[in-house]
């Protein structure tokens, strides 16, 4: 890899030019440079490889790249790689096939006999070259275990999985496509090669499994509960809305029913079987089983964090222990025992198949099991909302920048008395979590319908931005109960600061609504909210 430690140097201050601009200044340097032959320290540090643009790299290297340049052209995309990119941090991130994965995909895609044949073929190779471009800049040492942290072209996300033997860790993209050059960094962006043409995703979590041959159980399972019916890419909202539907799916292959004596699905039925209830009726506890394995939102593997329980389609609520192995329902049952030599390990816990989990479809992850998942009755933990379950919100979620959120296609937040409710999420590290927040200015009332919570006793806690002068003074209240005082939000002294308002004591496993309102109108940067146990 090239020393790049006076790359950022030199870009943040060719970027207070347009590219247009800077190809003068380029132009008059190299007139300068051409004139004083005895210094060659322009040449190098205004032609190298490390202030060009995408494209240029992409025409200086054709012969080597000849296929994607031929796309980049048919598609005139080579415009928008020549710039920078207007909307993330100024970068892009380019995955780039090779010249011999092109050829793999011709010769393995039943649709087009030649790379001609897909040339011709505008709308899909516009759709293509963009699904291998992200709206940020991304080394590979900013890869995450799931899904990148902000949407390529096509407003899809790309999945990163990671392939680790003796000292040698290879990237895959969407689990597919190997990284096999990595890191050519350019003025706006990033190319990484790859070694296989990444097919744009348009089938569902449902989808996926029904025609994996290595699932057949699950897959008569989902469609014999009727909850296949559920798991189209798309769905209608309370509103009449399609959106994409969001969620996330655990699922254990044949083989490992049939470590539980299950190897069809009659063995199944019968072994979660409810006496005078049909599989699909919602109260059966086969039906309930399968629903438990479907998670309410979209989640990678790294989005797991610490403990914490999730919703399921079910009854119950799922409960993920992330550390350095992701455990679902920890020290509820003894799954397995492993002995080596004298050494004795009890698993207690339903395990993940981490090398093979991440599994991109339009709905989200899928996520496969090393165990029988079974439904249990977790304790509660932590509980916190950011907004997510809001659809709106959800697609935006790696999309960097302001955005004004419309309140007719709003299912979970309602709000009056202002003029624009704003989603933003920052490019840079901020103290708020995952980088983004809400934000309101005026006199205002806001409605969060918060989803099911466990029963019990919770302390609440709102976490804000506190220390501007101009935020506001806000009541909080909770299914119409008010909790503690008012809270002036301009004397947190930090950037942002948990606050905890009051306790509250649930009885039922329902969903809430909380309630805020500005008794002095101002700013109100919302992070999330919380319910700690007490």
């Amino acid at each position: 890899m090239r020393d790049i430690s006076n790359h950022r140097k030199r870009a943040s201050t060719a970027r207070r030019f347009s590219l247009y601009g800077f190809a003068m200044l380029l132009g008059l340097l190299v007139a300068l440079a051409m004139n004083r032959s005895c210094d060659t320290t322009i040449n190098q540090v205004f032609l190298g490889e490390d202030v060009i643009t995408i494209a240029e790299y992409l025409e200086d290297n054709q012969e080597t790249y000849s296929r994607f340049w031929e796309l980049l052209l048919t598609t005139n995309l080579k415009s928008t790689l020549s710039a920078y990119n207007p909307h993330g941090n100024d970068d892009y991130t380019l995955f780039m096939p090779s010249d011999e994965a092109f050829q793999d995909y011709i010769e393995e895609n039943q649709n087009y006999n030649t790379f001609d044949d897909l040339l011709n073929d505008t709308d899909f190779a516009n759709l293509l070259i963009r699904y291998h471009l992200v709206n940020r800049g991304l080394e590979t040492n900013d890869f995450p275990f799931g899904a990148l942290p902000d949407t390529t072209a096509t407003g899809d996300l790309l999945t990163i999985g990671f392939d680790t033997s003796q000292d040698t860790t290879v990237y895959r993209i969407n689990n597919v496509a190997p990284v096999i050059q990595g890191n050519i960094e350019l003025i706006n962006g990033y190319i990484h090669i790859i070694g296989k043409v990444l097919e744009p995703i348009n089938y569902s979590s449902y989808d996926w499994v029904d025609n994996n041959p290595d699932f057949s159980i699950f897959a008569d399972a989902l469609a014999l509960s009727h909850l296949k019916d559920t798991m189209g890419v798309y769905r209608t909202n309370t509103n009449g809305d399609v959106i994409r539907n969001k969620y996330t799916l655990f699922a254990e292959p044949d083989s490992v029913f049939a470590k539980d004596g299950i190897h069809n699905i009659d063995d199944l039925v019968a072994r979660f079987e409810s006496f005078g209830l049909e599989s699909w009726e919602e109260e059966s506890e086969f039906y309930q089983y399968v629903a438990y394995h479907i998670l309410e939102g979209t989640y990678f593997l790294d989005n797991f964090e610490d403990l914490e329980n999730f919703n399921t389609y079910a009854n119950f609520m799922v409960q993920v222990d992330a550390g350095l192995e992701i455990k679902l329902n920890p020290g509820i049952d003894t799954i397995d025992v492993i002995i080596q030599g004298q050494d004795t390990t009890i698993i207690n816990y339903v395990r993940i198949m981490m090398d093979h989990s991440n599994i991109l479809t339009k709905n989200g992850a899928i996520h496969l099991l090393q165990d029988l998942l079974k439904v249990k009755n977790p304790g509660r933990t932590t509980k916190t909302f950011q907004f997510y379950e809001e659809n709106a919100i959800d697609e935006l979620r790696n999309v960097t920048g302001e955005h004004v959120l419309d309140l007719e296609s709003m299912e979970w937040l309602y709000w009056e008395g202002i003029d624009y409710f704003k989603y933003v999420k920052s490019a840079s590290s901020i103290s708020a979590t995952n980088n983004d927040y809400l934000e309101v200015t005026g006199n205002f009332t806001i409605e969060y319908t918060i989803p099911k919570v466990l029963p019990g006793k919770y302390e609440v806690r709102i976490k804000s931005e506190s220390s501007d002068s101009e935020n506001a003074t806000i009541q909080v209240y909770l299914d119409g109960n008010r909790l503690g005082s008012s809270f002036d939000l301009t004397t947190g002294g930090n950037p942002y600061n948990s606050f905890a308002v009051g306790n509250i004591e649930f009885l039922l496993y329902e969903p809430h609504v909380l309630k805020i309102t500005s008794l002095i109108p101002g700013i109100f940067i919302w992070d999330f909210v919380q319910f700690v146990p007490n």
